[in-house]
């Protein structure tokens, strides 16, 4: 039978590459340290550490022990703290991590939902790769992601496929269209993302290319109100997913492309060990929102 213990010893062999330090990190004896390990042997039916003159290391059946050994301790260590927490102010708590561009839009309604149902949200900000990671090492319990491709995760509830458009200044001669093309915009100055690898630039670059252009990038932020902040102040256009618009949009506005621009599809999902209860509280802040 598995044993927290054993996951224990694992990780602070891997740390230390030492079963003596190992044991000193654990507060424990060195036997204790290796009767523990010798039980995951037991367990996985092959050694899950190598000892040398060198130090302890993981074999291979220990390296594919470690990332679960990981996860299992931190939820472990989560579940003591959120059981207490509950305990003392009867509020359960969920870990929702949620992508920059759709947390301004899409929070407010969760946190309502979740606190007129005596939930607390723990909210995680980051981009999809990051979100993924900590959802598969159980850090998170739900996350809204997108995906601009049909292929990638599967399952999860799709909300809603947000579009991409321009974002320009209420004063820009073409704010009034109700359509435009990324080659009538190549005069323009653009407000880009800082990073030189950013996904929703790279669709920028890729679509002037085939418009026989490069973009004149003139300011640079990964932040969408300061995105719309230099717009409204006529420094540039901007490529921009509907999420990214400003709550209060006075200054901007948003004009789709005619251009065959794929949407993303935006998703939200729960991890299984999620009660389904705390699920439909998230679904339902999703829909007031």
């Amino acid at each position: 039978m598995l044993d927290l213990r054993q996951f224990e010893a694992l990780r602070a062999i891997a740390r230390s590459r030492s079963t003596a330090a190992a044991a000193r990190e654990l507060g424990w004896s060195q036997p204790t340290v290796t009767h523990h390990l010798r039980g995951l042997a037991r367990a996985t039916g092959a050694p899950v550490v190598r000892s040398s003159s060198a130090g302890t290391v993981l074999t291979a059946a220990g390296a594919l022990w470690l990332p679960h050994a990981e996860a299992i301790l931190d939820r472990a260590a989560r579940a003591q703290v959120e059981v207490a927490s509950a305990l003392q102010d009867r509020r359960r708590v969920c870990r929702l991590g949620v992508f920059p561009t759709a947390a301004a839009r899409l929070l407010p309604a969760i946190v309502a939902a979740a606190t007129d149902a005596g939930l607390r949200i723990d909210v995680t900000e980051a981009e999809n790769e990051s979100l993924w990671a900590d959802f598969d090492a159980l850090r998170l319990d739900a996350v809204i992601t997108y995906q601009t491709e049909p292929r990638g995760r599967v399952g999860g509830d799709r909300l809603f496929e947000e579009h991409f458009g321009i974002l320009l200044a209420r004063t820009h001669p073409l704010a009034d269209r109700e359509l435009l093309t990324i080659a009538e915009l190549r005069d323009e100055t653009w407000i880009v993302g800082r990073d030189p690898d950013d996904a929703i630039d790279s669709m920028l670059h890729d679509f002037t290319r085939r418009a026989g252009y490069t973009p004149t990038e003139v300011q640079r932020s990964d932040d969408y109100r300061v995105v719309a902040a230099y717009v409204a102040a006529g420094l540039g256009v901007a490529f921009v997913p509907e999420l990214a618009l400003p709550v209060s949009p006075e200054d901007c506005r948003f004009v789709p492309l005619a251009d065959d621009v794929p949407p993303r599809m935006v998703s939200l999902h729960t991890a299984p060990h999620l009660p389904a209860e705390i699920g439909e509280v998230l679904r339902a802040g999703l829909l007031q929102g």
